[in-house]
This record gives C-alpha cells, structure tokens and sequence, in this order.
C-alpha cells in the first residue's frame, strides 16, 4: 500500500545504498506525493496497489529462476554436484546401499507389531513409500485417529524436490564449507528453508543409550516424556516424567508412543561450517561482553543454556503445526531414523499480516480440517534421513511426522540477515502467541539488544535496509512483540487482538528491565544507536513501521552502508 505524502523521502537523501532499488523506491515515493497533490489520492492509491503486486509477480517469478537456473543448466543425464541424485519413486540414490531408507519403498511393515499395534493402518506418500500411521490401540480403537487423519492429510501434499524456490536443496558433498555456509545464508535470508543433504555421517540404525552417552553426553537422564494417547485425552497436559531408558526400552511396547522433545544439550552449539551464522553468539556477545560486561546483572539461563536440544522420538509420532517461537532461525539434524517435514507458505507473500495471521490461525487449530489448505497457503513435505540437515527461517510454520524410531538434534539461533522475519514472526506471537508456537525464550529481548550494540563494529558482517530496520523496531518498541505465552506483568504489557497493518498496530510500548538482567547502560546505549541508524536511514518510527508493512515480508531489502554515521560508538 503507497505510503501519504507526508510520509515521502527526501529527494536530498544521503543514504548510501548498495543497487537502484531504493532509489527507484524513493524517487517513485517523490513521484507519487507530487501527484497526490494535484489528483485525487484514492485513485492514486488504487494505480500504486496495482503496480506494486504487479512487482511482487515479477520479485516471485525472478525467484523462480534464479532458483531453477543452476538445475536447467544440467544435462538429465548429468549427475547433481558430488554424485548424489534426488530419490523419486523407483529411482535409487547413487552410492545407496539396497537396505537404505532412502530408496526403501516399504517402511512399515516391519514394524507390525514389534512396535506399533495389529490393526495400525499405513499410508503411501508423493515418493512412493508406504509409512505407517499413528496408533496407539484401546478396547481395539485407535485413540490417536485425529493425528492419523491429520498423517493422511499431510502425505497427500507434494515432496518438495530439487526445482523447489521455497526450498532449497543442497547436497554437502563436493562443496567447500565457505560455499556451503553462503547457500544456507543466502536461502534464508530469502525466507527459504535449506535441505542440506548428507551433511554428516548417520548414526546407527538401532539407537542405544551407550551410544547416546557416548556422542551426546545423554545419560539414563529423568527428562519430561510426552504421552501420545494422553495428549489425544488432554491436548495441553501431554507430559509425564520418565527416563531416556525407559523412552527407549519403549520402543518395544506397541501399546504406546513417547517422545522426548527437549533433551538439552548445553555442549553443543550449530554444527560445522556453520556455526557463523549464529550472529547472536558471535556478535552480540563476542563483541559486546568487554564494554558491557555482566557482572552486575543476571541474565536469563537460556541465553548459554538453551541453544542445542536433542529430540528422541518412537514410531509413528506425530506433531502439530507451529513454528518456533521469538524468531529465532531453527536447524535440525537427523542422527538416527526419518523425519517427514512438512513446511508452509504464504502463496502471497504480500498478503497483509490480518491475512496471513488468519491463515495461520486455521492451519494451527486444532479442530480444524486440513483436508484442504486453508486459502493463501501452499505446502510441501521435506523427506529428512540420517545426516541430513534442516535450517528454518523464523516463523517458518511447520509440522512434522516421524514414522521410524528417531533422534535428531538441532537448536536455533538469531542472524542479521533474517531479522525481516524475526520482526514478522515475533508479531504474529503477540496475536496468537499461545496457539502458533511450542515454547517461549525469555532471553530474546536481552540478545537483540546488543545484536544492536555490536551494530558499529560490524566491519565485515552485511546488513540489509528492511532486516535492520526490524531490528531496531524491536528493540526501541518491545511491548509490540511481547509473545501471547509470555507471563503479564506491569513491565511487559501485552497488546492482545488482531493488530492492524499500519502503525496504529504499533503504539510505542515502554519497558523497563526486570530482575536486573541487564545494565542500564547497555540499554540506553542500545535505544541511542537504534534510533540513530533509523534517523540515518531518514526515518521516524511510524516510517519504519511502514517499511516493514508495505513490502512483502521476506523481502529482506538492499545491502545498507551506513558509513560514518555510527562512528561516535565506536570509541573506547
């Protein structure tokens, strides 16, 4: 939607940007204000709408070639990079030994019933294989018939392959780890999810806590399990407390499912080469600990503790869409097993947030029907084996079958480049918090505000105009993306209901540090630089707000230099 006139740039901006997009932007913003005035300033608005979806129907098909290029490009006898082709049905994986589940067409029948019940019924997906379905028998019913149903709606979704531009689909063999980690980067800055295949060796086939102690640190832990036939009585109270022991000697007990979700594992962080992507560790507490040190305050244990978790799952366990939440970027590696990942989109990424909030809202419900996509979204189901890896972009949402024994593990973590989407996903939280995500991070706020401390020293880290303008929003107007889950109190209020598309959604919110988790310097400091790279970037926050509203929201914006403008930080 065009912005009014008064809300025009000026025509003597000193914005260094890299590329013609925001000046064409500008000078089209100049344009439109000068004929506001002299025309009637619906129909002006009408004519912009229309060119402005116009452009998102070119921004869409020119990710579809730039996705599609390097793969026309291949002859289609002329294997992927590194030997290693896509598995369609009948087709075997080049190097795959004959019992790969890769290639393995049936995947359930060996498991009637040594762990899943008589009477458990299977379902064919896109690639052919059969997998069963969930099942947990009582007075011969399956109590678990709600998640098979839902199982069934998701294996009749497409498998998401190599010519996808919402998926990005890479193969780690042959490629050096600095073009590796660029793939990753570049995918989900974009938005896009990124497969990488066989980024590691897989684990065993048969897991055993001897190997779990050995490779994770996981002892015969008490952790909380997750009952699946409770779950189906009492969608909110699913867990029960037991041990790593008893979840997998479980394993041969057809008469039940258990899952352990968050295994934590603090002694693990993003696996190599990747582990440059996590900017929250490497800046916002690599450079900022010296100046702001933290002595004097107590930060939440999830800022070190909870980066890395391990999630051990039986067969046939199925979990609900979500995405995780605080808008934090999610990988995942399968060690041991499978995993059926089914990803959403919005199919107009221009769509409003009222629109995409409702389109979410049905795909979470649980009593909804699936049986078709509810309108704006489209689907695809990620096939994850042993070795291979996940990365999520925030708010990606997502749900998730695993039809063998499994254990993964993963983490999440916060980057420069997406925090576009952080901004996105952390506001649709504050609408529907309680419903769209698994778990709340208390520790987001204190992170993102010295991601904006370290902002003057990034002499080789790119930013990006609308990824930084989100961060500093978030930082100078915390209230507006206080998650639904999260505890009301007097210092973070929430601002319930449906939020509007435009600034009046975004009341300026203050809030003041709780506990001492941080000092009151490193928060000043943070506000001052935010509002001074906004007012280098010419703009207030209501302007901001529209920056992030009027534009689809995965488009991450231009490259920003901001030169000198932050030099007087930079002292010491």
């Amino acid at each position: 939607m065009a912005s009014s006139p008064s809300l025009a740039p000026s025509k003597d901006s000193h914005l260094q940007l890299k590329g013609v997009g925001h000046r064409k932007l500008r000078e089209e913003s100049w344009e439109v204000m000068e004929q506001v005035n002299s025309a009637g300033y619906e129909h002006q608005k009408e004519r912009v709408q229309h060119k402005r979806k116009n452009e998102q129907d070119d921004l869409l098909e020119r990710r579809k070639r730039r996705m599609r290029e390097p793969l026309q490009m291949r002859s289609a006898e002329e294997p992927a990079q590194g030997g290693f082709t896509f598995m369609q049905k009948d087709c075997p994986v080049k190097g795959s030994a004959p019992n790969d589940i890769r290639i393995k067409e049936d995947l359930a029948s060996y498991l009637i019933p040594s762990e899943m019940p008589y009477g458990t019924e299977t379902v064919r997906w896109h690639n052919g294989q059969v997998t069963v379905l969930p099942a947990v028998m009582r007075d011969g019913r399956n109590v678990l018939e709600n998640d098979a149903k839902r199982v069934r709606q998701m294996a009749a979704l497409p498998i998401s392959s190599p010519t996808s531009f919402r998926v990005d689909h890479v193969d780690a063999t042959g490629l050096k780890d600095g073009d590796l980690r660029n793939r990753v980067a570049s995918a989900l800055r974009d938005g896009r999810c990124a497969v990488v295949h066989r980024a590691a060796e897989p684990g065993p086939e048969k897991l055993t806590l001897q190997y779990l102690h050995d490779q994770f640190g996981i002892s015969d832990r008490l952790c909380s399990l997750h009952d699946m036939a409770r779950r189906a009585e009492d969608w909110t109270h699913p867990h029960k407390d037991g041990t790593i022991g008893r979840l997998l000697d479980g394993i041969q007990y057809p008469d039940e499912q258990l899952c352990a979700l968050d295994i934590p594992l603090p002694a693990f962080t993003v696996p190599s080469p990747f582990q440059t992507l996590d900017h929250a560790a490497v800046y916002a507490w690599g450079e900022t600990t010296h100046e702001y040190p933290l002595e004097d305050t107590r930060p939440h244990p999830d800022v070190f503790l909870n980066r890395s978790w391990g999630l051990l799952h039986q067969a046939g366990i199925y979990t609900a869409p979500h995405h995780d939440s605080n808008g934090r970027i999610t990988f995942v590696r399968v060690v041991s097993g499978m995993k059926m990942w089914a990803v959403y989109d919005l199919e107009d990424t221009s769509a409003t947030r009222d629109e995409a909030s409702d389109a979410f809202y049905k795909l979470c419900d649980i009593d909804s029907d699936l049986s078709q996509l509810p309108k704006g979204l489209v689907a695809e189901v990620v096939v994850l084996h042993a070795g291979d890896m996940l990365f999520m972009p925030p708010g990606k949402f997502h749900e998730v079958y695993t039809p063998l024994v499994t254990f993964a593990m993963g983490g999440h973590f916060l980057s420069y480049l997406t925090m576009h989407l952080s901004e996105w996903s952390c506001f649709l939280d504050n609408l529907h918090g309680s419903l769209f995500t698994n778990q709340e991070h208390q520790d987001t706020l204190l992170v993102l505000r010295r991601m904006v401390v370290a902002v003057p020293r990034l002499s080789h880290c790119k930013l990006y105009y609308r990824a930084i303008v989100a961060l500093c929003i978030m930082v100078l107007n915390p209230g507006q993306y206080i998650s639904q889950r999260a505890t009301e109190d007097e210092d973070m209020p929430h601002q319930f209901g449906k939020g509007g598309k435009k600034a009046k959604s975004r009341k300026a919110v203050k809030t003041a540090s709780k506990n001492n988790v941080e000092s009151k310097h490193c928060i000043d400091r943070a506000d001052e630089i935010a509002n001074r790279v906004l007012q280098t970037l010419e703009l207030d926050r209501s302007r901001a707000a529209l920056v992030l509203d009027d534009q689809p929201y995965d488009e991450v914006g231009d490259e920003v230099e901001l030169g000198d403008e932050l030099a007087q930080f930079q002292a010491y």
